[in-house]
């Protein structure tokens, strides 16, 4: 009786186990199925709706650049109020232009395009499926650089989620090519987007390394042109700049349009705003 009851408590035990592990790996497989990669799966055959600001200058340059570079998805324009009311729906995505504000910012620093997808209990686009979200312009007070740089921003937004669906969602940094690849390219900083901290003896150590600095309109024209093996600068941040306030830093190649340097940074003093010191030494190796 005693061997029995032994071995009954045995072959209890070890179902419980095997049921265990059945509950899982069956929540494993479940939690496989809602990864990002697999939500965003029918990203091409879907809809983007490109949300127009209400803001006429940015929505001609949104307009432009959508309908010169965008190829992934169909997409069509709309007004934010018909993103209210389909923001709830699966069948699309969005692009949407979001004033975002941080946590130590005393209003909006910057303009961010979202791409977003709808989500049936969706309330705005902070809990939508997050797919990747562009440093766009300041909030307040364009710069008017993003009429020209708007397609190269489209072009990596619609790169990064063509390889984020193949091999999954990292961040946008990832999306970079190594620096070392752009040796022999020519590199353009416009002199609005270097920080009010960098010297002049700074300045004059990157030219002798082969960094040129130029205006905006300048540094437009060589982006517009698209001129081939160029490398040009964009700086997204704040008009005034607070303590806690973040800046993004791009280099982007005026042909191809793919991203040599990105980078996200707090802005710990107003001064410190754009490229700094150590991005030029980082560059003009």
């Amino acid at each position: 009786m005693l061997f029995r009851s032994i071995q009954t408590m045995k072959t209890n035990r070890l179902l419980s186990i095997l049921a265990a592990l059945t509950i899982t790996t069956s929540a494993f497989a479940q939690a496989q199925i809602t990864t990002k990669k697999e939500k965003v799966s029918d990203f091409t055959l879907k809809t983007m709706k490109v949300v127009l600001s209400g803001n006429e200058f940015i929505d001609q340059a949104v307009r432009e650049a959508i309908n010169n570079t965008w190829s992934l998805s169909p997409f069509e324009f709309c007004t934010h109020e018909e993103f209210d009311n389909l923001k709830t729906s699966e069948d699309y995505y969005f692009m949407v232009p979001v004033k975002a504000k941080y946590k130590r910012e005393s209003a909006p620093g910057v303009m961010m395009l979202c791409v977003v997808k709808g989500k049936p209990e969706a309330k705005d686009v902070n809990n939508m499926v997050d797919i990747v979200s562009m440093p766009m312009c300041a909030a307040d007070i364009p710069s008017g650089r993003e009429n020209a740089m708007l397609p190269g921003l489209m072009h990596i937004i619609q790169g990064y989620i063509y390889k984020s669906m193949q091999s999954g969602f990292k961040s946008l940094s990832s999306y970079t090519r190594p620096l070392y690849s752009a040796s022999k390219r020519r590199t353009i900083l416009c002199e609005d987007d270097l920080c009010e901290a960098i010297s002049e003896k700074t300045k004059a150590k990157a030219l002798k390394k082969g960094i040129e600095i130029t205006d905006d309109a300048t540094a437009d024209s060589l982006f517009l042109d698209g001129g081939a093996r160029t490398l040009v600068s964009y700086v997204v941040a704040p008009t005034d700049p607070e303590n806690g306030s973040y800046c993004w830093k791009f280099l982007i190649d005026a042909k191809t349009h793919d991203l040599y340097y990105f980078k996200k940074q707090k802005i710990t003093k107003p001064e410190l705003s754009g490229f700094q010191k150590s991005d030029l030494a980082k560059i003009s190796k």
